[in-house]
């Protein structure tokens, strides 16, 4: 039987997130292109900036991880509360 993975909502953001800071994405087109993802989902902005926050803290002076979490804290500064 064939083992499926789910990615959450979370999971998406939190990969995406990471690929735009490593890619050193800034500015508004990385702000829409996880905006679009998060399907504006506060909450499963706030899962995955908490998941980053998590990271960073494990893995200190993950300066790709700090930018994920700033490109999301953009994202939520876009939706409504």
């Amino acid at each position: 039987m064939e083992e499926r993975i789910v990615m959450t909502t979370s999971d998406v953001l939190t990969e995406q997130a990471l690929s735009l800071a490593s890619a050193g994405a800034v500015g508004e087109e990385a702000i829409l292109e996880l905006l679009r993802a998060s399907e504006e989902r506060r909450v499963s902005v706030v899962r995955a900036r908490q998941s980053l926050l998590e990271r960073s803290a494990a893995h200190e002076g993950d300066e790709t991880a700090a930018h994920a979490v700033e490109l999301l804290d953009a994202v939520l500064t876009r939706l409504p509360i």
